[in-house]
């Protein structure tokens, strides 16, 4: 079964621990937090969060 990149988001926004541990490395962390991605999938996940980060870094840098 792949995951719904709702949960994937939803797991970024609620949890320090996973959002930590994928900045280091993406694939494990989905891995242990029990997702299953597609390599396309996993492509626009680390897009979307990459943004995402870079968006919240630009915020606190004002």
């Amino acid at each position: 079964m792949t995951t719904n990149l709702q949960e994937i988001y939803n797991e970024w926004q609620n949890n320090p621990r996973f959002r930590e541990q994928f900045k280091k490395n993406p694939e494990q962390a989905l891995k242990e937090a029990g997702f299953e991605v597609s390599p396309e999938d996993l492509k626009k996940i680390k897009g979307i969060l990459h943004l995402k980060d870079e968006e919240f870094d630009k915020r606190i840098n004002k």
